[in-house]
């Protein structure tokens, strides 16, 4: 299944505030973050009328909010194949998630249709997707767009949790930098609206992080 260049992503949110989104595959369905508990209903209800399964769970990061749903989905899809960062599976199971990771991710690997980069620094084993169907970057919480866009290095009074969970906030506003080279025609993220045509934003954002750090 071919998604269109203009499509923006499947995005799911809850509370407002914590995404997670749903990638059309040839084999049905890729869903990038597990979000916070209970978001496996609306998954399932979301997927039920397509007929089609939910082959993979790909995680940006082992934060709390991006895995509250991932023993659950797997309890609920056994056959689930469990993705995450290879510098994250610690960080995982002291998050209190029980399932083992089917594979372990680094950058150059592939998800179904999504290309896998590193980009550490929010936390040590953050990764992004990148779609080069439809252009979709999926930047997890190297970039916040609350209330506008930011490098997650960069607080905010109004949605100052990201930052505070940073692991490395120097890293993590290179990391951004990285991104920039990315042809991203929408920026995805775990906080915030998709963002079409980031570029300048994206580039925006990362010169105050750069200044603020300097």
């Amino acid at each position: 299944m071919t998604r269109q260049a203009t499509r923006p992503p499947l995005k799911q949110t809850q509370f407002g505030l914590v995404n997670t989104y749903l990638v059309p595959e040839e084999d049905g369905f890729t869903l990038i973050d597990a979000g916070l508990p209970g978001l496996q209903n609306r998954i399932l209800a979301v997927m039920r009328p397509t007929g089609r399964p939910l082959r993979r769970l790909a995680l940006t990061h082992a934060h709390s909010d991006h895995i509250g749903s991932v023993d659950a989905l797997k309890k609920a899809l056994p056959d689930l194949e469990v993705l995450v960062g290879m510098n994250d599976v610690e960080l995982l199971a002291e998050n209190g998630v029980k399932v083992t990771p089917d594979r372990l991710l680094r950058a150059g690997n592939s998800v179904g249709s999504l290309r896998v980069l590193d980009t550490p620094g929010h936390s040590p084993g953050h990764l992004a997707f990148f779609d080069e169907r439809d252009g979709t970057l999926y930047a997890g919480d190297t970039f916040v767009n609350i209330p506008r866009l930011r490098v997650a290095s960069v607080s905010n009074i109004i949605f100052p949790f990201p930052t505070l969970a940073t692991h490395d906030a120097a890293q993590t506003t290179i990391s951004a930098r990285l991104l920039l080279d990315i042809p991203a025609k929408f920026l995805a993220l775990g906080h915030g609206r998709v963002v079409a045509d980031p570029l300048n934003a994206m580039r925006r954002a990362v010169e105050l992080a750069e200044k603020e750090e300097a």
